[in-house]
């Protein structure tokens, strides 16, 4: 619990994600994990998980993992996110998800994911990107 697997390396694809880390990215064959500890700097007033700061772990993930099955080069944006937040992520727990890129058109991807706290999966989340030419 709170600690950061082997394998994995800090990622901060943009100032924000810097702001709101430390998030962890593993890459290896196809979409890449992506994780990060849950600390104070994450809680909402319940003494959890905020589910802002877990909404934009799936965005993370998601982009990620739609890039990694995109040509070369093209950029990406959400059109939409969609969570379901199944339990509480407790402060110290480790989150990690990996996306399951479900179709991909010319100018359109869909993905999910599951953002898994110490083992449970605690939050659904799905994304629909658009291919921006």
């Amino acid at each position: 619990m709170g600690e950061v697997p082997p394998g994995f390396e800090p990622f901060a694809s943009s100032p924000f994600v810097a702001a709101i880390g430390p998030v962890w990215i593993r890459r290896g064959e196809g979409p890449p994990t992506l994780g990060a500890v849950v600390g104070e700097q994450h809680a909402n007033t319940g003494g959890t998980a905020h589910g802002g700061f877990l909404a934009t772990l799936v965005d993370l993930v998601l982009a990620q993992g739609v890039k990694a099955v995109a040509r070369p080069g093209a950029r990406l944006v959400t059109a939409g996110l969609t969570l379901d937040f199944a339990e509480p992520v407790p402060l110290g727990s480790w989150v990690e998800a990996r996306a399951d890129v479900q179709r991909q058109s010319r100018r359109t991807v869909f993905a999910n994911c599951f953002l898994v706290a110490d083992g449970h999966r605690a939050v659904r989340g799905s994304g629909i990107f658009t291919v921006v030419t």
